[in-house]
């Protein structure tokens, strides 16, 4: 409803309760809605730490739905593949790592005599090297891959 002036108010008379709710409150709700509209406009994000209520009930406008659940929010970066498209979603709570991901290392591996006395690798000795396989180290369980993070209600204003 826009604004209203009322015709019936009187220099220095005072206001009646019937005045107050039919005029001054619906012109007050209507410039804070007005004002709020613009600070939240379609598209704006909503946040509250400890109330879950709809911002439409909260706020009294717009249509708002609850917006990532579980997934933090990222700026926009144009031109970067992960970042530049606007409601993309990405990444992992867990991940594990492939071969490929570890860090480049190498295991020291111990050579010996099959002979029973010890020879030098590549020794022309009567004796014969021999390799040994490290033992198996690891599960291959996925890693937290969370950043530090809190929880909070948030809502996207879609009308």
């Amino acid at each position: 409803m826009p604004w209203t002036t009322p015709a019936t108010v009187v220099a220095g008379q005072l206001m009646t309760a019937a005045f107050w709710n039919t005029q001054v409150r619906d012109n007050l709700d209507y410039l804070f809605s007005t004002i709020l509209s613009s600070v939240y406009p379609v598209g704006s994000i909503y946040t509250n730490a400890s109330v879950s209520t709809n911002p439409a009930t909260l706020l009294g406008f717009g249509t708002w739905v609850a917006h990532g659940a579980g997934r933090v929010n990222v700026g926009f970066s144009a031109g970067d593949p992960d970042f530049g498209t606007l409601g993309a979603t990405g990444g992992a709570k867990t991940h594990t790592l492939s071969s490929a991901e570890m860090p480049s290392h190498t295991h020291a591996v111990g050579f010996g005599s099959n002979a029973g006395t010890d020879a030098a690798v590549g020794s022309t000795g009567g004796s014969t090297p021999f390799s040994q396989n490290t033992t198996s180290t690891g599960g291959g369980g996925a890693h937290n891959n969370l950043q530090p993070f809190v929880v909070v209600y948030m809502w996207l204003r879609t009308a």
